[in-house]
């Protein structure tokens, strides 16, 4: 008989454990400013980049396919978010661009989520939160 390693132990449980707490605390903090955390994710992404940037570098930063960002940027787009804007490199392209009412509403979903993920961190210590950063951006690449 082999011994079995409590389930408690297992890191792919327990980020996935933490990984739903931090989405659904996120889902929550969001719905004030009526995003979603993809939608979110988009319209943070557009604001990093004030060049803009193309949708499949977004799908490639979020980890999505390409096909699922034009829903994400259609529905940001109507919200005046974003625009999209014809990409001086290459006319056959858009690029996404956060506007300035974009802008503002990112600022205050990153007040909101900043608030939320401290509620869930609170048990680890600045270094800690640190460190579990630098962990998971290594894991993530």
């Amino acid at each position: 008989m082999t011994d079995i390693a409590p389930l408690s132990d297992d890191i792919g449980f327990l980020l996935s454990r933490a990984g739903s707490a931090m989405a659904a605390a996120a889902k929550s903090a969001l719905v004030p400013f009526e995003l979603r955390v993809r939608s979110y994710s988009v319209l943070a992404l557009a604001c990093e980049h004030s060049g803009g940037l193309g949708q499949r570098q977004i799908a490639e930063n979020l980890g999505l396919d390409p096909s699922q960002i034009v829903a994400l940027v259609d529905e940001l787009e109507t919200r005046s978010l974003i625009t999209r804007r014809v990409d001086p490199e290459d006319r056959r392209h858009k690029r996404i661009h956060a506007t300035e009412t974009g802008r503002a509403t990112c600022v205050d979903a990153q007040r909101a989520l900043a608030s939320s993920n401290a509620d869930i961190l609170a048990a680890l210590g600045n270094e800690d939160v640190s460190a579990l950063r630098r962990a998971l951006k290594a894991i993530v690449g």
